[in-house]
C-alpha cells in the first residue's frame, strides 16, 4: 500500500479528472458517491497510485497521475522543465545530480513533460545560410486575409516562412519572409500589391535580435499556475 500522500501542491494542465484528482484518497473515500463512475473512479486511482514507486514523488510535492497519464503541475516538474528549457540537450543525470532527485524519477517524469508541454526541436538559422529575413504587412479586403495568406504561402514557398492573420488598424495579414538581396524583396512585395483583394502593403526588416525572454516567461506561468492552485486548496 502506498503512503498517505497530500495532493495540495499538484495542478493539472489536461485530463477528464481534473477536479477528482487534485483530491487525496482519504478524501476521495470520505465523500465517496454511490454512483458507478466515481467508484470506478476511485479503483483506478487507487491502483495507480499503489504502483508508483517512492521515488517518483516526495511526500510535500506529490504529483498525482490522471487514469489515463495526463501531464500535472508540481514543484519537481517545473524543476525539470526550468532545466530544459535553460539547456534542450541536458542530460537526465545531470538534472538528477543538480536537483538532488533520484534518475529513475527524472527519466520518468522527462519523458511525460516531452510528450506534453515541452517539445523539442531543431531551427535552422538562415542567417548562417546568407538569408535575410523580412516582415510583410498586408491590409487584406472583403474578409479574405485567411485565404490570401494560404495563396501566398503556397505560391512563394521559396521565401514565405509563415503567414498569419493579425487584428490591428493598419493590416490584418502578416507575412515571415525570407530572401537573399533586396531585388528579391522588392519583385516579392509588387506581385504582394497586384493582388485584387490588397489594399495596402507594408514592411518591415529584421536588423538584429537583441533577445527574448522566452524562458522567464515560462518559469513565471509555471510558477504562477502552482501559486493559484496551492490558494485555491487553502479556500477549500
Amino acid at each position: 500500500m502506498p503512503r498517505k500522500i497530500r495532493s495540495n501542491n499538484t495542478t493539472t494542465l489536461n485530463g477528464d479528472y481534473s477536479n477528482e484528482t487534485v483530491k487525496s484518497i482519504d478524501n476521495l473515500k470520505k465523500n465517496g458517491s454511490k454512483s458507478k463512475s466515481q467508484n470506478t473512479f476511485k479503483r483506478k486511482l487507487t491502483s495507480r497510485l499503489s504502483s508508483i514507486k517512492d521515488d517518483e514523488y516526495d511526500l510535500d510535492d506529490v504529483n498525482l497521475y490522471s487514469v489515463k497519464g495526463h501531464f500535472f503541475l508540481d514543484r519537481i516538474n517545473i524543476k525539470i522543465i526550468n532545466e530544459l528549457i535553460s539547456n534542450g540537450d541536458i542530460k537526465s543525470s545531470e538534472i538528477s545530480e543538480k536537483l538532488k532527485i533520484p534518475l529513475s524519477t527524472i527519466q520518468r517524469r522527462r519523458t511525460r513533460i516531452e510528450k506534453t508541454v515541452l517539445k523539442k526541436k531543431y531551427q535552422m538559422d538562415l542567417i548562417q545560410l546568407g538569408y535575410r529575413t523580412a516582415q510583410i504587412f498586408v491590409d487584406v479586403q472583403k474578409g479574405k486575409a485567411q485565404e490570401t495568406g494560404e495563396e501566398l504561402l503556397k505560391k512563394y514557398n521559396r521565401n514565405v516562412i509563415n503567414a498569419s492573420t493579425r487584428i490591428n488598424s493598419s493590416n490584418n495579414l502578416c507575412l515571415e519572409v525570407v530572401y537573399h538581396a533586396s531585388d528579391e524583396l522588392h519583385n516579392l512585395l509588387e506581385e504582394v500589391k497586384s493582388m485584387p483583394l490588397v489594399k495596402n502593403v507594408d514592411w518591415s526588416e529584421q536588423v538584429m535580435m537583441i533577445g527574448d525572454n522566452m524562458s522567464t516567461i515560462i518559469r513565471n506561468t509555471l510558477a504562477n499556475r502552482l501559486k493559484q492552485t496551492q490558494s485555491s486548496k487553502m479556500l477549500v
